[in-house]
């Protein structure tokens, strides 16, 4: 393994990436992470696109729709202009709201747990495969329990997909600290959670072409076919770490447990009352809780914002609506990247490099929130611009302020962090889509204008939290001890924490 010298210090040459076993992973984390979000968000689009066709059976048939939010209306129809021959469904404001946030009482619930089973067991194949392979099935079960059991079963089936997305995500960044080091962290994650940015970029254009073809159906059995491909995916290509791994190059793999070499394998004590105590941990907390709940909002109900106010067609919808998506994804693979170069080369530390990136990535998306809840709907090709900017540059504080400040403030106790950081901050996804739905009942313009003030005075809140107590110093209690760690290098599949 070969090293240099930069600045007088020797440092490690990482061998070469394309077509390496870190790459590669990296790649199939990408893929389970798109399959994953694109089977949770794509309920937004199917929403649209069978209360859009139902209205225009109403209008054919002159059937006239009205149902609690517990009740859905299935028609039955022989229409002769062809609009479908499937049943068709109605969901009214409440029954939506309901249905979108459903997805995280199930994420919530377990995310302490999932982190608990990374850092106790490190089985996080495992893990990823079960997610995904559950979620695939529940996305094929969709159609089925919507029409025969009705909307209180899909709001129990939507808990099921939220607990099983958390076991195919939560696991994958503890996952990978095990193929990636500090000179190659910014690239590799980046890379593996861009699936995430790549799912909101194209499934609402992907849904909105699905259900002109093929029905709101569709949209569901697409999104089971990419789990199916996930989960074989992970179970071809994904291990624990590079001491399991079977074709795992022997340069590679000395270079990356030279980076766990004082990983502890020793069973130690977890500080939860330093971690509990920690000023920088829950400044991640609270900030991702403000952060979360305008990125989830406006994920979860740009479709039903495009078409209440702005009067797109479904396809058009689909398109404008991802526009956000898309330029939030190129940013994203180019943020990671630029951060390492700045932390790495600037006489700036950490700290402020983050909070640096973190006031870009909230206070200007705030500001253009605020200029778009005072436009009118005349103006729409001007909004759609400005929540596209917005959106895209929530990216610098995801990649370079607090979204991975976890990793620097304790690695050895990454998994329980991330447990207890999405356990609280994740809440937001079944609160925003009540409150939205709540504000706009009737889905006039000035009903989403108090949303957008709502969404620009959170992202000014998660600015002042992270900017005033955050760090992205590592804690005293963060890693093992030196005393009390042995090397990792004969066998590194053991977990980093083991509880007393």
């Amino acid at each position: 393994m070969k090293s240099k010298e930069v600045d007088g210090e020797p440092r490690v040459i990482a061998p070469r990436l394309l077509l390496s076993c870190r790459l590669t992973i990296s790649f199939a984390c990408l893929f389970t992470s798109f399959a994953a979000i694109l089977m949770t968000i794509n309920l937004s689009m199917a929403i649209v696109c069978m209360n859009k066709r139902s209205k225009q059976l109403n209008r054919t048939d002159g059937i006239n729709s009205t149902n609690s939010s517990l009740e859905y209306l299935g028609l039955n129809t022989t229409c002769g202009d062809d609009l479908t021959t499937e049943k068709e469904m109605f969901l009214d404001k409440p029954a939506q709201g309901m249905l979108l946030g459903a997805l995280y009482y199930g994420v919530v619930a377990v995310q302490l747990l999932v982190g608990w089973l990374c850092d106790k067991f490190g089985k996080y194949k495992l893990q990823m495969a079960l997610g995904s392979s559950v979620l695939a099935v529940a996305s094929f079960a969709s159609p089925v329990v919507l029409e025969s059991a009705g909307v209180p079963y899909y709001f129990a089936l939507r808990i099921v997909k939220g607990v099983a997305m958390s076991f195919a995500l939560s696991s994958t960044i503890p996952m990978l600290t095990r193929w990636t080091t500090t000179q190659e962290q910014g690239l590799l994650v980046g890379i593996a959670s861009a699936g995430i940015g790549l799912a909101n970029s194209v499934t609402y254009p992907i849904s909105g072409l699905l259900c002109q073809h093929g029905g709101w159906k569709a949209i569901f059995y697409f999104g089971g076919a990419c789990g199916t491909m996930a989960t074989l995916l992970i179970v071809c290509l994904i291990y624990d770490g590079p001491a399991k791994h079977p074709r795992v190059d022997a340069e590679e793999k000395q270079y990356l447990l030279s980076f766990q070499s004082q990983i502890s394998t020793k069973r130690r004590i977890i500080p939860w009352a330093k971690m509990l105590r920690s000023v920088p941990v829950w400044s991640v907390v609270v900030t991702n809780f403000f952060f979360f709940a305008v990125v989830k909002g406006i994920v979860l109900n740009l479709p039903i914002f495009v078409r209440d106010v702005l009067d797109f067609t479904v396809t058009e919808n689909g398109i404008f609506s991802a526009m956000p998506l898309i330029a939030a994804l190129m940013l994203h693979l180019l943020v990671g990247p630029f951060f390492d170069y700045i932390r790495t080369h600037n006489k700036y530390t950490s700290t402020t490099v983050r909070k640096i990136f973190h006031v870009v990535g909230t206070l200007i998306p705030g500001a253009l929130m605020f200029i778009s809840s005072q436009l009118s709907s005349e103006y729409k090709y001007f909004i759609i611009s400005l929540i596209t900017i917005s959106y895209s540059l929530t990216e610098f504080a995801v990649m370079g302020g607090f979204g991975y400040a976890m990793i620097d403030l304790a690695p050895d106790y990454l998994g329980i962090l991330q447990g207890i950081n999405k356990t609280i901050s994740l809440a937001p996804g079944f609160i925003t889509p009540l409150i939205v739905s709540a504000l706009t009942p009737h889905g006039s313009s000035e009903e989403w204008q108090h949303v957008f003030i709502l969404f620009g005075g959170l992202y000014v809140l998660s600015c002042l939290v992270f900017v005033t107590c955050g760090s992205a110093q590592q804690q005293s209690w963060g890693k093992a001890n030196k005393s009390d760690t042995v090397s990792a290098l004969n066998d590194t599949s053991k977990p980093r924490t083991n509880f007393a």
